[in-house]
């Protein structure tokens, strides 16, 4: 069930983005007009055909400004990571394990692009915790050892997803990598019974680090063929060009959160938390390709011309750099559904003061 959430996250993470960008993953350059660009008409035909086949490559694709696309995807790791390594209501007495999956985005919308979103990030977690109050100490830097919980986090994995393009197919390499620890102590211990019960206050802190590594490949091979404007033009482009993106970010949460547990089954849970961050996300393309030629072949536009023999090349415009935001003051809310021995839970994280969420999903063995 993981698995098969991790790939919906991918799928969507990876179709957050306009198809009309204007700036965006692979493009086509015109390195050569060889005399078109002297012919007003001539040239806008050119270059709203080549436009048109840019849009037609990046459909399925993310898109924006690369520092800004960047700067979305480390922002967005970070938030993919809250959730998946700790426990908020889970009423542990000696141990848990669990595994989930988190889910980033940066919802901002770039002025310069359609883009409907400026950057996502996955991050898969396995939880293993346990309460510390086997230790001989009773207390450990001032907090009692029977109300203080310790839990870890790790998990790697690799996913290869195609955009089932059949005429521009892109191939997407996925690998990721999530790892922390936490404590839960709960501050002011829990009242009520499994009926109807508050969990207290529990203080939350930890470390998280995600890393995410992007590998898009596209096979480009599209066919222009148009008449306007007293010119017909026409050539096939061709090209592989690849693009990198690798975020790398840490972070230390600081959290306090509360519960109420209804019914035995149902537990809500909410809170507020401050993340202290860094790292940063970066972009890398390669060209990948040889030039092609569109033939301006016939008309009295391409006659008045000479008919030029214009050279155009794939490439990927993806280099930059992003750093992660320091400072993240968030909010948190979720559900739980409570059985004998398993907990399933769904949470919502948001930042305040900008656009990015995360989300998070799993599922737990409590005893």
């Amino acid at each position: 069930m993981i698995i098969k959430i991790a790939q919906l996250a991918l799928a969507l993470s990876m179709s957050f983005y306009s198809l009309e960008s204007s700036a965006q993953i692979f493009d086509i350059k015109v390195t050569d007009y060889d005399g078109a660009d002297s012919y007003p008409a001539l040239k806008a035909l050119i270059d709203t055909e080549l436009a048109k086949v840019v849009a037609d490559i990046n459909k399925d694709l993310p898109g924006g400004p690369p520092d800004r696309l960047m700067e979305g995807m480390a922002n967005s790791s970070v938030m993919a990571g809250k959730g998946i390594g700790t426990d908020y209501a889970s009423n542990m007495k000696v141990m848990i394990i669990g595994a989930g999956i988190g889910v980033g985005a940066d919802l901002a919308k770039d002025k310069t692009t359609d883009s409907d979103l400026s950057g996502a990030g996955v991050a898969p977690g396995i939880m293993m915790g346990m309460n510390l109050g086997f230790m001989d100490s009773e207390r450990l830097l001032g907090m009692d050892t029977d109300r203080l919980n310790m839990y870890v986090n790790f998990m790697s994995y690799n996913y290869k997803y195609d955009t089932k393009d059949k005429e521009n197919p892109t191939n997407i390499d996925l690998g990721m990598t999530a790892a922390g620890v936490h404590f839960r102590y709960d501050w002011i211990k829990p009242r009520g019974n499994k009926l109807l019960g508050w969990g207290g206050v529990k203080f939350n802190f930890g470390y998280e680090y995600n890393k995410t590594d992007i590998v898009l490949n596209s096979s480009i091979n599209e066919t222009v063929n148009t008449t306007d404007s007293g010119a017909t033009i026409n050539g096939t482009i061709t090209g592989s060009p690849q693009a990198t993106i690798m975020s790398t970010t840490h972070s230390i949460p600081l959290a306090l959160s509360t519960d109420v547990q209804l019914l035995y089954f149902l537990t809500l849970y909410t809170g507020m938390g401050v993340d202290v961050n860094f790292g940063k996300a970066q972009g890398s393309g390669n060209l990948n390709a040889q030039e092609s030629t569109i033939s301006c072949s016939s008309g009295v536009t391409c006659t008045a011309a000479s008919n030029p023999d214009i050279k155009v090349q794939a490439s990927a415009d993806i280099n930059g750099n992003g750093a992660v935001n320091p400072f993240l003051f968030r909010g948190f809310a979720g559900l739980q559904i409570n059985l004998p021995f398993i907990r399933i839970f769904g949470q919502v994280d948001k930042a305040v003061g900008n656009d990015l969420i995360g989300a998070t999903a799993g599922v737990r063995f409590v005893y």
